[in-house]
């Protein structure tokens, strides 16, 4: 796996450079208390604009997303024909995935204690795929609750009720 982050690292300095936004990045390993387990790729601030910080995290850190996404789509199919098994990797920047996981588990607590006082499903507002598949994870070991998304891009939904 060492040498996967490696790659994707290089991968990511790459595309920061090509954007005009050269920086270095930083493995952070595994983070503890987070949603999301696996290697965390962490884009240094200190030779970022603030404008540039601006425009990776706007919209909720929808370039952000784009980013981690393009990383381990681009990863996957290396990762496929040497027969590892593929953990994805987090793209982090100022603290911003940290943040909104707290948020996330946050609301996913809310969320929980509602349906087990009312045993009614609740619907949490919309969420990047990202999000919702660090609810989800939130939630796999749950003995009385489960989620589903429903919906459709983008404005798709998690929703969260008593297990059948």
């Amino acid at each position: 796996m060492e040498k996967i982050v490696t790659q994707a690292q290089i991968w990511l300095e790459e595309l920061l450079t090509l954007m005009g936004f050269a920086s270095s990045v930083t493995v952070a390993g595994d983070k503890e208390n987070t949603l999301v387990m696996g290697p965390w790729l962490v884009i240094e601030e200190k030779n970022l604009s603030s404008s540039q910080i601006e425009q990776l995290l706007a919209e909720n850190g929808l370039a952000l997303d784009a980013i981690q996404y393009l990383l381990n789509a681009s990863l996957r199919p290396t990762v496929a024909d040497g027969g590892i098994n593929f953990t994805p990797i987090t793209v982090e920047l100022a603290e911003f995935r940290s943040r909104r996981q707290s948020e996330l588990i946050s609301l996913s607590e809310m969320a929980a204690q509602r349906v087990r006082e009312t045993l009614e499903p609740v619907e949490m507002a919309d969420m990047t795929a990202a999000d919702r598949r660090q609810v989800h994870s939130f939630f796999q070991d749950s003995q009385d609750l489960e989620t589903e998304s429903q919906g459709y891009e983008p404005h798709r939904r998690l929703v969260i009720r008593p297990r059948r």
